[in-house]
């Protein structure tokens, strides 16, 4: 079993004030004029890339980060405050798009960043209760999640 937790670009519900001073962005490379939020890893201190794909052509607009977190709790509140531009991962910013709280963005473009999610366990002809339960457990999971368009 395995998914892919696709990420997403997204403006705050309050994003007038930001589309008048920046332009809603229509083009990858439109983001180089906005304020960027970005996802630092705190093992390199580097920051996530921002990579799209459209019609097979790979695009990397090589964003240049107005604010940097390594929380992605801490991003999403952040953006949500209209700090700027964010690209999260969908199941970080469901609930927030549910409550209109996030506007998503240059959805004609598909974006090359997402993490496989798996459940690694070992193939054996009788599972224990507690692994044959956990496997289940996150099978259904996995199906609500691609069934809300969460992961795809």
């Amino acid at each position: 079993m395995a998914g892919r937790g696709c990420r997403n670009n997204f403006l705050p519900r309050n994003f007038e004030r930001i589309l008048a001073q920046y332009g809603m962005p229509t083009r990858p490379t439109e983001l180089l004029q906005h304020r960027c939020v970005n996802f630092i890893y705190p093992q390199t201190r580097r920051e996530a890339n921002w990579k799209f794909e459209q019609d097979g052509k790979s695009i990397d607009p090589g964003v240049d980060s107005y604010l940097r977190f390594d929380n992605s709790e801490v991003i999403l509140e952040a953006v949500i405050q209209g700090a700027g531009v964010v690209q999260l991962p969908k199941f970080v910013a469901a609930k927030a798009i549910a409550r209109g709280d996030l506007q998503p963005i240059l959805q004609a473009y598909a974006t090359q960043v997402g993490l496989p999610i798996a459940v690694l366990y070992p193939q054996k002809r009788y599972l224990s209760a507690k692994v044959r339960v956990c496997v289940e457990f996150m099978r259904e999971l996995a199906a609500a999640l691609k069934r809300d368009d969460v992961v795809d």
